[in-house]
């Protein structure tokens, strides 16, 4: 019997060793052969004695424990080891326990001066690191996912998109609210080869405010969205509405299992890994992860 192999090469969005349990699925395209184990795999993976009495296209399904699952084509050959670029493979949001942050001491002086500035609705009177260290793993990842992304939308009188926030009003893990002035919003509806104007439907005013246009930038994948409310008819008095779009990228930017992407509403963890591998933004966090359980294959896969 003719065989061969497939080596496979498993990385994090950061190009690190994903070092995780993994159940490995290979089915050829006729279905007559069917491979399947469970390994432990540190970077790398090597499947030999594939049965391939001529070159056989076999669909392959890399399942890891905390980590997104991948799904591709590979042709294997007799007496060859098949190899190709290396899986990039984006986090499971729900296998996240935590986040390892940068301390309050190592943020960027921008946002330093954002949180010591800030009032937000559910952690009254906290300021600067107190209310840093307040924050949960979600709201944290949310505010360091688009302070790195606002603070490199650069706009054209130089400044960057989070240079012209004040304080925050309202934290969430997908977005925050916070003061601005109108000539944050004049920039933006300026930088036309940066953004570009979106419907504000869903975006509610807050009390006392009217809606005041929403921008987009024009990325592929991660797009800042800004959205504008004003007090008033006239005045300086201002808030943005900031998030980041996930935008198919979790389904369409890597080599996701399709059926997979649907289980899970976007997170911020999502979102940093659309910044990390699409725009080389990194939010500066990493991942923990709890005790790893036994791999479970949804019915729909």
């Amino acid at each position: 019997m003719a065989t061969g192999a497939l080596k496979l090469e498993l990385l994090d969005v950061r190009g690190n060793s994903i070092q995780d349990h993994v159940f490995l699925e290979l089915v050829s395209q006729n279905k007559s052969k069917h491979y399947r184990n469970t390994v432990f795999v540190q970077r790398e993976v090597e499947i030999k004695g594939i049965e391939c009495n001529q070159p056989t296209i076999y669909q392959v399904c890399v399942w890891p424990s905390n980590y997104r699952p991948a799904q591709f084509f590979v042709t294997i050959r007799e007496g060859q080891t098949t190899t190709r670029e290396p899986v990039r493979m984006p986090v499971d949001a729900a296998a996240v326990t935590g986040i390892k942050a940068p301390t309050y001491a190592a943020l960027d002086p921008e946002l330093q001066r954002v949180l010591q500035a800030s009032d937000i609705d559910t952690e009254p009177g906290k300021k600067g690191q107190e209310l840093y260290d307040a924050l949960d793993p979600i709201r944290k990842a949310g505010l360091l996912n688009i302070f790195t992304k606002a603070s490199n939308t650069i706009l054209h009188d130089g400044a960057s998109c989070f240079r012209h926030i004040g304080g925050l009003i309202r934290l969430r893990g997908d977005r925050f609210f916070a003061a601005t002035r109108a000539a944050f919003r004049e920039e933006v509806q300026n930088a036309r080869d940066i953004f570009s104007e979106v419907s504000n439907a869903l975006h509610h005013p807050p009390d006392g405010y009217t809606r005041a246009r929403s921008f987009k930038t024009n990325d592929r994948y991660g797009n800042l969205q800004v959205s504008f409310f004003r007090r008033g008819e006239t005045g300086d008095d201002y808030l943005v509405d900031m998030d980041i779009d996930e935008a198919s990228g979790i389904g369409h930017g890597f080599e996701v299992l399709r059926n997979f992407v649907t289980t899970h509403e976007t997170s911020p963890y999502d979102i940093r890994e659309i910044l990390i591998a699409h725009q080389s933004l990194d939010p500066g966090y990493s991942f923990q992860f709890g005790e790893q359980a036994a791999i479970t294959i949804p019915a729909t896969a």
